[in-house]
């Protein structure tokens, strides 16, 4: 396994664990945006795969119902506090959030992930 440098650490540098936390920011669903593809999953749904945001964790999520075809993702800062009732049509906020099992100090027993969550929003291509 190669030893991929996480967000803000120096090539060779060792990396240090980051604390279990409850955050979310404006920048991490537009990295998030800029870092996952969406990828077929059959019948059942998509699949987002990219890195976190916060940890740099490696991290593969089915969304649930319809397979998406056709779809970009974008960053939705603010998502719950600016969402109206309902995304428009042809769009779908994807609220997700950090599932990678890497040490992360301070993680609640029974939990995953290093505590980073953001929104992306599916939008549907004209075409």
């Amino acid at each position: 396994m190669v030893d991929v440098p996480r967000p803000g650490q120096q090539p060779g540098e060792q990396p240090v664990e980051l604390p279990y936390e409850e955050i979310t920011a404006p920048e991490y669903t537009a990295l998030a945006a800029a870092l996952f593809t969406l990828e077929e999953g059959g019948p059942d749904g998509t699949v987002l795969r990219g890195s976190c945001p916060r940890c740099g964790a490696v991290l593969v999520v089915r969304t649930a119902g319809d397979a998406l075809r056709g779809l970009r993702l974008r960053s939705f800062p603010d998502a719950v506090r600016l969402m109206p009732a309902a995304p428009p049509a042809g769009e779908r906020a994807e609220p997700m959030r950090c599932t990678c099992e890497d040490a992360h100090p301070g993680r609640p027993e029974g939990r995953v992930g290093c505590g980073a969550s953001w929104t992306l929003l599916l939008t549907e291509e004209p075409g």
